[in-house]
């Protein structure tokens, strides 16, 4: 709505999955969506449509307060780094769902920095059933929770 107080977006599992043309979660894969360049302006790779999408929140909702929440469940590194990068092109306020120095690592880390055997370890608690189903059981989404309300009411 045109009175939008706080817009919030998570964007970005399911387009790096098509970033290498394949599925494997039931997901049509063919329609591949390149990662392309933090200048693109096309909706057609995974930076140009986060534009698109950021400029047109900015000029048609400019009071209103917008996060991002850097999603946790993409394929590669790349795909956490460009939420990033564009989260500080255009000054959004985001939490890195990844780990980093505000939120502790949750399940489908991509962050490096985050060593594997953690990882791992996040992910056998908190999987539905590991390795078969690597989404977020019940815990993991409680526990989330916390630290997204906390980002929510910081911005």
């Amino acid at each position: 709505p045109e009175d939008s107080d706080y817009i919030t977006l998570y964007l970005g599992i399911n387009d790096s999955h098509h970033e290498h043309g394949k599925g494997g979660d039931g997901e049509d894969p063919h329609g591949i969506i390149p990662l392309g360049t933090i200048t693109d302006e096309t909706v057609h790779t995974y930076y140009g449509a986060w534009n698109s999408v950021l400029s047109w929140l900015i000029v048609n909702r400019p009071f209103a307060h917008i996060g991002i929440l850097v999603s946790n469940g993409c394929d590669r590194e790349a795909y956490r780094t460009a939420q990033i990068e564009i989260a500080r092109k255009y000054g959004i306020p985001y939490i890195d769902m990844n780990g980093d120095r505000h939120t502790p690592v949750m399940i489908r880390s991509q962050n490096p920095d985050i060593s594997p055997e953690v990882k791992h370890m996040v992910m056998l608690k908190q999987a539905v059933n590991y390795p078969s189903n690597t989404h977020p059981n019940d815990a993991a989404h409680e526990f989330e929770s916390y630290f997204i309300e906390d980002f929510l009411r910081r911005i």
